[in-house]
This record gives C-alpha cells, sequence and structure tokens, in this order.
C-alpha cells in the first residue's frame, strides 16, 4: 500500500508520542520507515526506554510468551538465547531496535507528561511536560498524539502495608540495594510476577513466608535453550526463522477458543485443567500443599502462567505458604486471621498493577473540555482501544480492551501503530486537520464486544484485574489476534469525521 507521506505544501505534522516501552517505539519507528515522519517527540519518564522491561528487574523476571513472537515483525531477533526471554535480554533487544534506527535522540528522558489538552480553535493537542531533574515545566503543541503509556505501569500497594516499619517494596521497584541473602523475607502475591519472584530468591533467602490470597493455574514452561546452529539457520536461512514463526503464532491463536463458554470449547479448556492439574501434581508431593495452590475458579478466568520452578521452590523446607488473610501489620510483625503471626526482615509486594486506572483524572481534555477520566469513568468507550470521539488526533497503544490471554501484545500493538499511521496518511492525502471516529463507530463496536465478552470465561465470577469494580471486562480483546488485524487492516474512512486544515495554519517541515 502507497502511503501520502506529507500535505500538498510539503509539510507533515508534529506527533508527540508519550512512553517509550515497546508501544512508543514501534510508533517511532513506524512514522520513520512508513511515513518518513522525523518531526515527532517522545517523552519518558524513566532515564531509559523499555517501559514494563525496564522498570521491572526483580530477580528471574522474564516474558511469559514465546521469544519468536516477543519481537516486531519487521525486526526480527535470530539470537534469542531461549523459548522464553529473560528482561535483559528483552530490554536489550530493544535498545537495538532504538539504535538502528536512531530514535534515542528523539526521546525526552526523565521527562513526565502532566496533562494533554485540545485546542479545537488551534486543531492542535497542548502538550505539558515536566523536566523531572530540574523541575522545569514545558509545553509542546502537536497534531497528532501517541498514547503509549502501557496497562502494567502503576503499582498496586494496599495501604495496609504502609504499616510495614521494615524494607518494603514492589516487585516493579525491585530494591537491587538491600541483600536478601541470609534474610527472613515475605512475598505478598501470588500472580505473575510473584511466580517468577519466588523461585529466583528462594535459594538465597533463610526462610520465606508466600502470602497467597488466590492460586493461579500455571502449565510447565520447558524453556529450552537455543543452540547455536539454531541461531545460524534462523540468521542464513531465514525462511526457516518464519516457519517457526508461524507455527508458534498460530498455535496459540488456536488456544483463544479454550477461553469461550460455548460447549464445544469446553473440551479443549478442561483437557487443559487436567493438564495444570497433573503439573501440579507431579510437582508437589505434599496433598495439604497441593490443595492451598489448587485453584477453586474455571481455569482462563485469570491469568494462566507458565512456570516449572514455582512449585518446586514452594515445596523447599524453609518456605511457609499462608492462605489466610493479613489482617494487621505492626513493626516487621504480620498478623493473620487464624491467629498466627511471623516476622520478617523485609517485605516483597507482588500486589499487581493499576490496570484498570487507565487515564488519570485531567490528564487527557479532549474535544469541548471533557475530561476523559471523567466521561469515561469505570467503563472506557473506544473504537477498537484505539480512539474514542472525544479526542480526535488521539491513538492510544495497549489501550482499553486490547490486551490478550493467549499470545504476544506486540502484534496488537504492531495492528494499532500501523491503523493510525493509515490515519495519519488520510489525513495528508486529504488535507486534514483532524480526524475523529464517529460516536456510532463507537458504540457499534462497543455493543459488539460486550456481546462477545458474555461467552467468554473471563466474564465469569470470578474477578480479575481483566475486570472492572462492576465485572465488565475492560483490559482484554475478546477474540483472536488475526481476528483483531483483519477488522483493522484497512482504513475506514466512512467511520470517521474530518476537519479541513484553515488557512495558514503552520506545521512542521
Amino acid at each position: 500500500m502507497g502511503y501520502t507521506k506529507t500535505y500538498k505544501d510539503g509539510t507533515t505534522p508534529t506527533v508527540a508520542i508519550i512512553g517509550a516501552g515497546f508501544s512508543g517505539l514501534c510508533a517511532a519507528i513506524r512514522l520513520q520507515t512508513q511515513l518518513s515522519l522525523y518531526t515527532y517527540q517522545v517523552f519518558e519518564l524513566e532515564p531509559d526506554l523499555g517501559g514494563t522491561w525496564w522498570s521491572n528487574t526483580y530477580p528471574n523476571a522474564a516474558c511469559d510468551v514465546r521469544s519468536v513472537t516477543y519481537s516486531f515483525s519487521f525486526e526480527p531477533n535470530y539470537d534469542w538465547s531461549q523459548r522464553y526471554a529473560g528482561q535483559a535480554e528483552i530490554w536489550a533487544y530493544m535498545r537495538r531496535c532504538a539504535q538502528k534506527h536512531n530514535i534515542y535522540e528523539k526521546i525526552k528522558f526523565r521527562t513526565e507528561v502532566t496533562a494533554v489538552k485540545w485546542e479545537q480553535d488551534r486543531q492542535k493537542w497542548t502538550v505539558n511536560y515536566m523536566n523531572l531533574a530540574t523541575g522545569e515545566q514545558s509545553t509542546m503543541e502537536a497534531d497528532i498524539v501517541f498514547a503509549g503509556t502501557g496497562p502494567l505501569r502503576i503499582p498496586q500497594v494496599p495501604k495496609q502495608f504502609e504499616a510495614f516499619e521494615g524494607p518494603k517494596w514492589h516487585t516493579a521497584q525491585w530494591n537491587h540495594s538491600y541483600d536478601i541473602t541470609g534474610k527472613r523475607i515475605a512475598v505478598v502475591g501470588s500472580g505473575a510476577s510473584a511466580i517468577q519472584v519466588v523461585p529466583g530468591i528462594v535459594d538465597k533467602v533463610k526462610s520465606l513466608e508466600f502470602y497467597q490470597r488466590t492460586p493461579t493455574y500455571i502449565i510447565p514452561r520447558n524453556n529450552a535453550s537455543y543452540s547455536s546452529l539454531t541461531k545460524f539457520l534462523f540468521r542464513y536461512l531465514p525462511f526457516l526463522y518464519k516457519i517457526n514463526h508461524k507455527l508458534i503464532y498460530w498455535s496459540s491463536e488456536f488456544t483463544i477458543n479454550a477461553f469461550s463458554n460455548k460447549f464445544v470449547h469446553k473440551v479443549p479448556r478442561l483437557a487443559a485443567t487436567f493438564f495444570a492439574w497433573m503439573h501440579r501434581f507431579i510437582q508437589i508431593r505434599s496433598k495439604r500443599l497441593r490443595e492451598k495452590l489448587t485453584p477453586k475458579y474455571e481455569m482462563g478466568c485469570r491469568r494462566i502462567v507458565v512456570s516449572s520452578d514455582y512449585f518446586p521452590a514452594l515445596a523447599k523446607k524453609h518456605v511457609n505458604v499462608h492462605t489466610e488473610a493479613i489482617e494487621s501489620i505492626k513493626g516487621n510483625t504480620l498478623f493473620l486471621r487464624d491467629g498466627s503471626s511471623q516476622e520478617v526482615d523485609a517485605l516483597v509486594l507482588a500486589t499487581g498493577f493499576k490496570v484498570q486506572d487507565m487515564v488519570p483524572p485531567k490528564f487527557v481534555t479532549g474535544k469541548g473540555g471533557v475530561d476523559l477520566q471523567a466521561c469515561w469513568g469505570k467503563n472506557p468507550n473506544t473504537y477498537y482501544g484505539i480512539t474514542c470521539p472525544q479526542t480526535p488526533n488521539l491513538f492510544f497503544l495497549l489501550g482499553p480492551n486490547t490486551g490478550l490471554g493467549h499470545n504476544s501484545v506486540l502484534f496488537m500493538i504492531e495492528t494499532q501503530v500501523d491503523y493510525a499511521i493509515k490515519a495519519i496518511s488520510y489525513m495528508m492525502a486529504n488535507n486534514l486537520s483532524a480526524l475523529e471516529v464517529t460516536p456510532n463507530a463507537c458504540k457499534d463496536f462497543m455493543t459488539e464486544l460486550d456481546a462477545k465478552m458474555k461467552e467468554k470465561v473471563w466474564s465469569s465470577a470470578c474477578h480479575s484485574w481483566y475486570q472492572n469494580d462492576e465485572g465488565r471486562v475492560t483490559a482484554l480483546w475478546w477474540g483472536s489476534v488475526s481476528q483483531y488485524w483483519r477488522r483493522l487492516n484497512r482504513f475506514h474512512p466512512e467511520r470517521f469525521v474530518g476537519t479541513q486544515r484553515p488557512e495558514g495554519l503552520s506545521l512542521a517541515v
């Protein structure tokens, strides 16, 4: 497909990209490679790019999606060391991509975007940002905004743990200055981060007190290493890499039916449940411990995690698994509902993220002065999670209802970025200053989304971070990646309203 890369007068839009994780990185690279557009600026809160993979440096941090599919389609990585890459290797891959495309020079690090506001009279976004090192506040005008802040960015820290007087930290803010060797450590939480961090520290600590509210379904990881020969063949016979990539991609895609509530699709879910039960039975010989770690809800309702070292870690003699609620904390001691108590040296919180807090209050002020957070409330109203009627020229990346429970989210990011690229090209071809999705297009999408979600196990009574407080699924896409891609493979101008550029409107050259 050919893209229009400039307006008729030779100018290009100014673009602001919020966040330098996979989403922001993808947007920056595709603007350059697809539109030859360099009039953009990336804003990143941290000292380096990486997003989730810069922040989460806890022991044993890794991806639970196969490495081959956890890379951009336009930047294949033939040198993954293992089937499931660790944090450091993923971060190194992202940095290589950025260096190859000279993205670093376009990023303002340690810079927080504090608010974005649509200026109707100028048909532009005002982007307010602050240099965290100096406190200096500045403003940028942008024609287009990409919001790539990501859903797993704000740590969820329950207030009750503020009472703990010893060293404490969230897994996303790991305290590397504290030596856990020979210490009594408490880990709270039983999600994906906890399932990785517990095996990562268990052999270093004197004792480990593990507090679990809800057990997780776990399947084997089988993390084999790629041999030098395999890497050589992937690099010099890339069709082999592509075949391997497609096999892994489609094998993951076919698992989407296991999350359906249709009777015919419950069979593969029952098979997966039995597979998880066998994995648990083989790795945990203690019936009492196995009972504690057996989920009582339907498989797939919550995130399924891959691990082959979590159960053996919990079975070690110096590890205690607690299922009673923590009622109070005094000093360094945790008191449980059953009357027991445990004194520890440090507290690790694997308590997840504020996934439902997608847009902070007053952060996005859209058309007509609408505060997007107040407009959405607990129920985001978007068009395929990418944009909404209140926010012309603003594209969300990994926004509401675009997460996955079965495949790599990088496919979703690429699809969203490419759709935005087509929209920007359409704007330039038709001399538009603004493009906004129609309310009807948004309504049609949300109506279908809610209907489809009722057919999925994610909407069951088992509450998870996929759902808001009302039980509505706001974090996940209802179908396969391929279904999402087919629906957004071409731009749909009939679902948008465009505004012609005012005479004398100044854009970047």
